[in-house]
């Protein structure tokens, strides 16, 4: 069981790098959106299953809202659910994603990993969601659960007024919240 916990929290490190890659960018190209993070989760649960990490991120030329969801909600493990991304233009006056049931690894592996954390997690992603915005007063970017010293967290981006971004992390039991 330790071993299993140690590679989870490998792989949250490793996603939470790859989250911060690019974050300026997006956090500055935030004002062309025409939905907030928060829009995007409440939309992908509606058909698709529970929200369980959720980011603004540029392909291409285009500001890009991306949603992972696990289709049989949070009841069913990794393997017994299909794990999903809901991705489309936020900079379209209607967000219209392409839904994803992930079969490759890389994303078969993020997806269990993040699905084990909510999981494990009192608080949901939209839990987090709101106590990042109101403990930094900005815009929610990206929340992406990870592992701190043992305990399942959520991996906040925040977009501050005047340009400036800040990193939280949102204890997925206790609430707590924990700026970098």
């Amino acid at each position: 069981m330790k071993s299993v916990l140690t590679l989870v929290a490998l792989l949250a490190v490793h996603v939470s790098a790859i989250a911060a890659e690019g974050g300026a960018e997006v956090a500055n190209r935030l004002a062309y959106s025409k939905h907030t993070l928060l829009q995007g989760i409440l939309q992908s649960e509606k058909a698709h299953g529970k929200a369980i990490s959720a980011k603004f991120e540029i392909k291409g030329q285009s500001l890009m809202l991306s949603v992972y969801t696990a289709r049989e909600s949070l009841a069913k493990d990794a393997e017994h659910n299909e794990l999903l991304e809901l991705i489309g233009s936020a900079e379209q006056a209607s967000w219209s994603p392409e839904v994803e049931v992930f079969e490759d690894k890389e994303h078969l592996k993020r997806s269990a990993m993040q699905l084990t954390l909510v999981q494990a997690s009192k608080l949901s992603l939209i839990d987090a969601l709101n106590k990042a915005a109101s403990a930094t007063q900005g815009q929610v970017y990206s929340v992406i659960p990870a592992v701190r010293d043992g305990v399942p967290v959520y991996d906040v981006r925040v977009a501050l007024k005047g340009g400036s971004s800040k990193h939280v992390s949102i204890d997925g039991n206790t609430g707590a919240v924990r700026e970098f």
